[in-house]
């Protein structure tokens, strides 16, 4: 497993907001491909008064998200700063949609005392969520460089 300041390429696992096209592309500046995957040994959870979501570990859970592969060191700064410090980059193993283990980077919650237990919903992101969080969040990033934190 490389190290978390090895030099990039790196596969990057998304769970949340970083799995639609229309952020991705607002924070990254590289054309990179993508896979669906899976990371288990996590949960994701709301954040409440947030539309995006946190993850934490949890043995037992599963979380489906999105692999962007060969993501370049630059742009591994990009996300790190638009994660900010409410998350960690670390290391996991994630399964991808050809059944093969691979290695990525994943930002993991860093304040689980925040968070109520309810799963993040999907679904209403979707229909709901993600308009106001490229309103919020990545309007934020794109002035500042920086997404707005409000905790």
């Amino acid at each position: 497993m490389p190290e978390l300041n090895a030099p990039a390429p790196h596969a990057v696992f998304v769970y949340g907001s970083l799995m639609y096209n229309p952020v991705w592309e607002s924070v990254v500046q590289g054309d990179y491909g993508v896979l669906p995957a899976e990371l288990r040994g996590y949960s994701r959870y709301r954040v409440p008064g947030e539309t995006y979501p946190a993850l934490i570990e949890d043995s037992a859970g599963v979380v489906q998200g999105r692999l962007w592969l060969n993501v370049d060191a630059e742009d591994l700064v990009r996300l790190d700063n638009f994660e900010g410090d409410e998350y960690r980059r670390t290391l996991v193993q994630v399964v991808d949609a050809r059944a093969r283990m691979q290695t990525a980077f994943v930002y993991v919650w860093q304040k689980p005392e925040l968070l109520d237990g309810v799963p993040w919903d999907v679904s209403y992101f979707e229909a709901e969520g993600l308009g106001r969080f490229m309103q919020k969040h990545v309007a934020s990033w794109q002035r500042s460089g920086r997404r707005q934190e409000e905790h």
